[in-house]
């Protein structure tokens, strides 16, 4: 045994044991305080034991629970309203405020055109026509003792909305059209002449065309 050469040392010069390159990393690290390295590699690559921080972890369990609670409000007990729904509810509140501001304006061909581009009043006023005007017009409007309203041929006006309106709201009495503004409420008139502007163009199969076919 040797010993160094300094005065006062008495440390041995023999070399002690070689150290993995593994063991090198983990007593560097170890010496660093750093996180330890792991005993396994792959394809070369070594891997620190470094936990996720806390707050990760919480907010990866904190989501993990919404999403089961999202999950049971929405496909389990319903009461959620889904965003398709959300839509359409929008849509439709969106479309009545339209409607009824249509409806309070005065009667022109924009505000009728307004109600025809309404599905919610086109319907109702469809309800109204099956109530008030199958009888004589049949129930797709393909006409039985009055005329086919599907087809392009008009016996008044030339079928614009405003046409339509007047003949609906005034009635024609000589021809048995009842002036049905007088029975209907503004509003319901108007919902009825966006129902029957609908149907121009079907020509669903009734009646021959009456009056001036208009192109």
């Amino acid at each position: 045994m040797t010993t160094s050469s300094i005065p006062g040392a008495n440390v041995s010069s023999r070399p002690g044991p070689q150290e993995s390159p593994a063991q090198s990393e983990r007593s560097a690290a170890a010496r660093s305080g750093s996180d330890e390295l792991l005993d396994h590699a792959y394809d070369g690559i070594r891997e620190y034991d470094n936990p996720l921080p806390r707050w990760w972890v919480w907010a990866f369990w904190a989501s993990f629970v919404f999403a089961i609670g999202y999950f049971f409000h929405f496909h389990i007990s319903h009461n959620g309203v889904s965003v398709h729904d959300a839509y359409e509810a929008d849509v439709a509140e969106a479309r009545a405020i339209s409607a009824k501001r249509a409806l309070a304006e005065p009667v022109t061909e924009d505000s009728l055109g307004k109600l025809l581009n309404n599905p919610a009043a086109t319907a109702e006023g469809g309800i109204i026509f099956q109530t008030r005007c199958t009888p004589c017009h049949g129930d797709h409007a393909q006409g039985i003792i009055g005329p086919n309203l599907t087809d392009n041929a008009w016996i008044h006006g030339k079928g614009t909305l405003s046409d339509i309106y007047a003949v609906v709201n005034e009635g024609v009495l000589d021809k048995g059209m009842p002036a049905w503004g007088k029975q209907l409420a503004p509003a319901e008139v108007r919902k009825v002449v966006a129902f029957v502007g609908t149907q121009r163009g079907k020509n669903a199969a009734g009646k021959s065309a009456e009056g001036t076919v208009v192109e």
